[in-house]
């Protein structure tokens, strides 16, 4: 999702190369599937486009890669950014970037500006789990509008192989979500929030397969405070080939280690 460029690109011999070996890698926003210029009718406008990604995501891994410069995550990927500042308490505000980074590349990279139609085994995982693709859009919507606050709702594959909707608050990934003591449900909390053992990892194994941004950062320009629009209208956009994707490889991953 996000790739580690060189600061500088050359050709050089070997020995060369190597002395360039200790140049530092820094994180970059991922090429997305769409042109921003076009917008993405009719769920967010070339401008909302333009905010999410040339100027709040750029602001967010800049301020990764200041956060990890001369540091132990200097070289890291952004998912071990994550996961390993969640446990560290002092790492609390680069969690925080990087988390939302994570976060607003996953929602942008599961979009389409030419959505094609849901494939009946997608369809089929999520009726037997939802009962039906429509009461699925109904707890996912009603999950997002209960959030009080800014975070995110997401569509889980769980480590048991069921699908469950979730909520995720602030920058937080699903990820790091821990489970909330005495409950069988998920809660979106760091970790930092929680625990000083800072080499204890209680995380619970879920892959995200979907994702909703409720900052009001992307609902505002387009909608004001209209929210029920635009949870609406983001189904009109959802590359559904890309969420089929990440059901079947994950699940076939888990059937394979268990």
């Amino acid at each position: 999702m996000f790739r580690l460029s060189n600061r500088v690109r050359i050709a050089a011999s070997p020995s060369l190369m190597q002395s360039f070996a200790c140049v530092r890698k820094l994180h970059q926003p991922a090429i997305l599937p769409y042109n921003i210029k076009d917008g993405l009718a009719p769920f967010l406008s070339e401008p909302s486009l333009d905010l999410l990604y040339n100027v709040r995501q750029v602001e967010l891994i800049n301020n990764v890669n200041r956060l990890t410069e001369g540091t132990e995550y200097e070289r890291k990927s952004l998912y071990d950014v994550i996961y390993q500042s969640s446990q560290d308490p002092s790492q609390a505000s680069l969690m925080r970037y990087a988390s939302q980074a994570w976060n607003i590349d996953f929602f942008m990279q599961t979009m389409t500006k030419d959505p094609k139609p849901m494939r009946e085994d997608t369809r089929r995982m999520l009726s037997s789990q939802f009962g039906s693709v429509e009461r699925f859009k109904d707890v996912f919507k009603g999950s997002a509008l209960a959030m009080f606050g800014s975070g995110w709702t997401w569509l889980v594959l769980n480590s048991n192989g069921t699908l469950s909707v979730m909520n995720t608050y602030n920058a937080t990934t699903p990820f790091t979500a821990v489970q909330t003591s005495g409950s069988r449900y998920l809660k979106g909390t760091s970790y930092v929030s929680i625990s000083k053992n800072i080499h204890h990892r209680p995380f619970i194994t879920i892959v995200p397969i979907l994702g909703l941004s409720m900052w009001q950062e992307a609902f505002i320009p387009d909608y004001a405070l209209d929210r029920e629009t635009y949870i609406d209208n983001y189904w009109d956009v959802v590359n559904w080939s890309a969420v089929r994707e990440r059901m079947l490889m994950n699940s076939s991953n888990r059937l394979n280690t268990n």
